[in-house]
């Protein structure tokens, strides 16, 4: 009787769409979480100079806009599970080209190599998210999406909390290689979860007014700020510990103490702002993860960035979990515009704060050009909490 009942949870539970979605999320966050800050890392041990990794980035950026669309206005043909199943393969295709990237760069050069990469990355990237928020918006009722986007982003966090100090290990005793190779089959295995889930059918009718939106640019500038922020904290803070000659090792315990942090502030996060509203809990994680960005560029020891790391934690769970709980919250008549809208703002604050780093490094050391351009970031986000504080659209 008990084995019975056993067995009906386990099925009702693989049977739900949005539980399939967080089981297969968390392989998929695991898989990149062990390597993915160690990316720009790996080029500069493989010869590449920042110049070229910056216009890298740059290129992944604007692409990735064109592609965000392409993606959405065919995705009613291709089905969300179909389109998120296939980002995974082309995530693992991504890392067999790192795995072989000296036979590749000798065949094709350290262009030609950026390219297949950028091609690999940007494809599967706008893949995932425009099917990922999709299938977040179609498995949730409006009212609860700050609670199960606590669950969705707080799950996986919790286990990845301790994978990019396991990958640097792997880096150091290991390879990058090794990584690679424990990435893949992850990435496999969250295909082949996926793959049992029902699919979702959406309509999508692209209209590039509502796209731009013009009536309602302080939205907007909240999306392009936040994409500032997060091109800083997943490109800039990285590269930066690199160059201050910080270990992998080392790196990679900074984020052990920041991803415990910041699991249980997007779970808790999540839970309160469908009760109590995000515009409070934004405006107070949009200040906070701000001064956080400008303490790590001028740390000059470990403890200090480790401190403000956690800081950072803390703050950017806050300020994530309200601004996309709200998203959410206001997607459900028009995803898709919604979600082109998003990502077309989020990427051009990404692009800004690269083209900013760019001129920097015209004029400053490479160190101080990343520290002028992290504390660049870190006064956009907290002045994200005096947009916050006016905005009537996104939060209500």
């Amino acid at each position: 009787m008990h084995k019975y009942h056993f067995d009906l949870h386990i099925r009702k539970f693989l049977n739900n769409k949005y539980n399939d979605l967080l089981v297969a999320d968390t392989f998929r966050m695991v898989a990149l979480s062990l390597v993915s800050l160690f990316i720009p890392i790996f080029l500069l041990e493989k010869g590449f100079d920042i110049i070229s990794i910056c216009y890298y980035e740059l290129a992944l950026f604007v692409t990735s806009i064109i592609c965000h669309y392409f993606v959405l206005a065919h995705l009613p043909d291709w089905g969300v599970k179909k389109s998120m199943i296939i980002s995974y393969l082309l995530n693992v295709v991504f890392y067999i080209t790192l795995y072989f990237s000296e036979f590749l760069i000798i065949d094709f050069g350290q262009g030609g190599f950026l390219v297949f990469l950028t091609i690999f990355n940007v494809v599967s990237t706008a893949l995932y998210w425009s099917a990922h928020h999709v299938f977040f918006i179609e498995s949730t009722e409006a009212g609860n999406e700050g609670k199960k986007l606590g669950m969705l982003t707080s799950i996986p966090t919790i286990l990845c909390i301790a994978s990019p100090f396991i990958g640097s290990v792997m880096i150091e005793k290991l390879s990058f290689y090794s990584v690679f190779i424990v990435s893949i089959i992850m990435l496999v295995i969250a295909s082949f979860i996926l793959s049992f889930s029902p699919d979702i059918k959406v309509k999508a009718e692209l209209n590039i007014n509502k796209i731009i939106d013009w009536p309602h640019m302080r939205k907007n500038f909240i999306f392009a700020f936040q994409g500032i922020g997060y091109a800083a904290t997943a490109f800039l803070w990285p590269v930066l510990l690199f160059l201050l000659a910080i270990k992998l090792v080392s790196l990679g315990f900074l984020y052990l103490f920041s991803n415990i942090v910041n699991a249980l502030t997007l779970y808790l996060g999540g839970k309160n702002s469908d009760v109590k509203g995000s515009r409070r809990i934004g405006q107070i994680g949009a200040a906070g993860h701000g001064l956080s960005l400008v303490f790590r560029a001028i740390s000059n020891t470990i403890f200090t960035m480790t401190a403000f790391q956690t800081m950072g934690g803390f703050f950017s769970g806050l300020l994530d979990v309200a601004l996309d709980a709200s998203f959410f919250k206001n997607s459900h008549q028009d995803a898709a515009n919604a979600i082109m809208n998003r990502e077309f703002y989020m990427y051009l604050g990404r692009i800004l704060l690269i083209i900013i780093l760019l001129i920097c490094l015209k004029f400053f050391t490479v160190s101080e050009a990343f520290i002028i351009s992290l504390v660049f970031a870190g006064i956009a986000t907290f002045v994200l909490n005096i947009i916050i504080k006016g905005d009537r659209y996104i939060i209500k």
